[in-house]
């Protein structure tokens, strides 16, 4: 595994603008490729060189930058579609990409100075991060120091920045949530992704040990939650949605493609199979038949309800700074989630004994769709219990809306 930065060659400049439908072609281009070397990105632990180097080549980290920065300042909805189709293809690597091409919004939330030096030399942005607060966060003349170690690192491997979380203590002011930004050169990557399902995120712990982060290069993670950075407010109305709903229209696709991955995979198993002791078309045979159609329906389902979900994301309301429509936002996308797990472990009952060996896909979209739907962000009960409350008229405490 790499752990060093800098070992891929830096974009040369600006790209030339494209269309969503470009984009998207683009991604189904290169889908193909992600499947092809699946099993190797499991093997790595990381996206693949070429991998990442194919979607730097396409334009597809760009889709979310701001044209003031040289990106095609694309809607939501096209990173999403093009999350998901390369997630069908390679779970891993889709969530990686989501997170590259989120990185892009994710920026905004920062001064504009911090937004000037993270697209300085190219449109796009390596960035990895974690939800969880360091150990220490001090204010200092000009800006804060952090020491730490945080988990979950996802596409830690080739980032060129790392985000982190903590609590700004000391100094003048009251303690106070904030999110960072730090060159990874400041960072150390502790290789602790030794995992059961999406095994290829490079997903590591970061670390930093008195690490001094100027002032232009923190912001707030209360503002950030309810869309009113200052950053935010600097550019058009995408950018300035509340942080988690946002968050979801990049994680939520990797399950959908991922499932669709999977009912194609199945599909294409079953009519290749044959039974042990019969030697049967495993085709002919009724439950087989009703578990295809059961999974090509739940696979439909979801796409549908990714799509509504991203309808009513984009329709710009200030509504959405509402906590009770913020959480209503959260338990679409947890649902979503809990349909596609229910959606594998129906298809995974199917599966044979050969679908569980290494070289099958299905066991693959089966361990990435289950590991997936217990992220803390995507959690149904957590969610489902926010919304409920709300709906009752009780106090919540969810820090995540």
């Amino acid at each position: 595994m790499r752990t060093c930065n800098g070992a891929l060659p830096a974009h040369d400049g600006q790209i030339m603008t494209l269309s969503a439908q470009e984009l998207i072609g683009r991604a189904q281009e290169l889908a193909p490729g992600f499947a092809a070397r699946a099993q190797r990105t499991e093997e790595r632990r990381a996206p693949l060189d070429e991998s990442l180097r194919e979607m730097i080549d396409a334009g597809l980290l760009a889709t979310l930058t701001p044209k003031v920065y040289g990106g095609h300042e694309l809607p939501v909805a096209t990173m999403s579609h093009i999350v998901a189709t390369l997630s069908a293809a390679c779970p891993s690597s889709g969530w990686v990409s989501a997170f590259y091409m989120g990185a892009a919004w994710r920026a905004m939330i920062f001064p504009q100075a911090a937004q000037r030096e993270l697209f300085a030399d190219k449109p796009y942005l390596l960035n990895a991060g974690q939800a969880a607060p360091l150990r220490e966060v001090q204010r200092v003349t000009g800006g804060y120091r952090l020491s730490g170690q945080t988990p979950w690192s996802s596409g830690s491997v080739h980032a060129e920045w790392v985000t982190f979380m903590g609590v700004a203590q000391g100094g003048d002011g009251p303690p106070e949530p904030l999110v960072f930004m730090v060159p990874r050169g400041e960072t150390e990557l502790v290789d602790t992704w030794q995992v059961a399902g999406m095994r290829g995120t490079g997903s590591n712990d970061m670390r930093v040990e008195d690490v001094f982060v100027p002032a232009h290069r923190a912001a707030s993670f209360v503002a950030a939650l309810e869309g009113r950075c200052p950053g935010q407010a600097l550019h058009g109305a995408m950018y300035r949605q509340p942080f988690i709903p946002f968050l979801m229209c990049e994680v939520v696709p990797v399950l959908v493609g991922a499932l669709r991955g999977a009912a194609q995979a199945f599909t294409e198993r079953t009519l290749a199979r044959q039974v042990t002791f019969t030697g049967a078309r495993a085709a002919s045979r009724q439950a087989a038949q009703m578990r295809v159609g059961r999974g090509l329906a739940a696979a439909d389902a979801a796409e549908t309800l990714l799509d509504a979900y991203l309808e009513r994301y984009m329709r710009v309301r200030a509504e959405q700074n509402d906590i009770a429509d913020r959480a209503a936002m959260k338990l679409k996308a947890a649902f979503i989630t809990d349909l596609c797990r229910n959606a594998i472990n129906d298809l995974a009952r199917g599966f044979g004994g050969d679908g569980f060996r290494e070289q099958s896909p299905l066991q693959r979209y089966f361990r990435d769709i289950n590991m997936l739907a217990v992220h803390a962000f995507l959690d149904i009960d957590t969610a489902a219990e926010t919304a409920g409350r709300l709906a009752l008229e009780l106090p919540t405490d969810d820090p995540l809306l």
